[in-house]
């Protein structure tokens, strides 16, 4: 999807936004097409059981397409969540898993580590919100990589210590990649022109229908387009992770950063 310009917007902008235009355009479809399907199908309504069959089955393909959707966009939203959360912990355990060197190098790593959070709090984050991966942490943590590989152990604490905090790394630099890569998820141009489509083609089905009361007919096609609208904006809403107001925040970075890197350890 290459709307990006719709996340700077509220939430609820977003939702009013597309449920609006979405019932702007029914009307006047309805409105403009009237005088056509009167000459086309007559005013006596006996068209509508045949249009009503073919409604519902429309509907409910699309209706089952379009919450298949948005089940898959939620649940990559709560995977990359997961996975942000997964790093956040990790960070957490290779900062107390230190506590076991000796001093300077213990200080320089965390100092280290500390700097490496605040950069993905502060830098790294506010590029996620653009859509941008960057990889300004990846430099501290080959600095930080290149510390510990250069520590010799000389006791068997501190060969346990190495081996474990190698695997800490491992998992740290591991999980970054994965919230790296899942920055510019989204759903592929393809099944964005199904929704819309599909949208549009259900609508313009309800002009099909004659009845001589245009408002209940107005009213039953705005409802519909309202319907429609809220799940294009619930999909949309999730669609980018990192992106809009209904996004991955850093919080788990800065929850570790403000109670487990507090300070350094004496």
């Amino acid at each position: 999807m290459t709307f990006y310009w719709i996340y700077d917007m509220p939430n609820w902008t977003l939702g009013v936004l597309i449920v609006g235009v979405l019932i702007t355009f029914s009307l006047a479809g309805l409105y403009g097409t009237r005088s056509m399907v009167r000459r086309m199908l007559g005013t006596s309504g006996e068209c509508n059981d045949i249009v009503s069959y073919f409604f519902a089955g429309i509907g409910v393909f699309y209706g089952l397409a379009l919450g298949l959707i948005a089940v898959a966009t939620w649940e990559n939203y709560s995977e990359i969540d997961g996975v942000v959360g997964t790093e956040a912990a990790a960070v957490a355990s290779f900062y107390r898993d230190l506590d076991g060197y000796p001093q300077p190098l213990r200080g320089r790593l965390e100092g280290m580590m500390r700097d490496y959070t605040r950069v993905v709090i502060d830098k790294e984050w506010p590029a996620h919100r653009k859509g941008i991966a960057l990889e300004d942490g990846d430099a501290l943590l080959d600095r930080i990589e290149d510390e510990v590989m250069n520590f010799e152990p000389t006791t068997e604490r501190h060969k346990i210590l190495q081996a474990e905090v190698l695997r800490s790394l491992d998992t740290v630099q591991e999980q970054r990649r994965l919230r790296l890569q899942a920055v510019p998820t989204g759903l592929p141009a393809a099944l964005w022109a199904v929704v819309l489509i599909g949208a549009i083609l259900n609508i313009v089905l309800t002009y099909l229908f004659w009845t001589e009361n245009l408002a209940m007919h107005s009213l039953l096609v705005a409802v519909l387009a309202i319907f429609i609208g809220l799940l294009i904006f619930l999909t949309a809403a999730m669609d980018n992770p990192f992106r809009g107001e209904f996004s991955i925040a850093s919080d788990a970075f800065q929850d570790v950063y403000d109670h487990v890197m507090s300070q350094p350890h004496e």
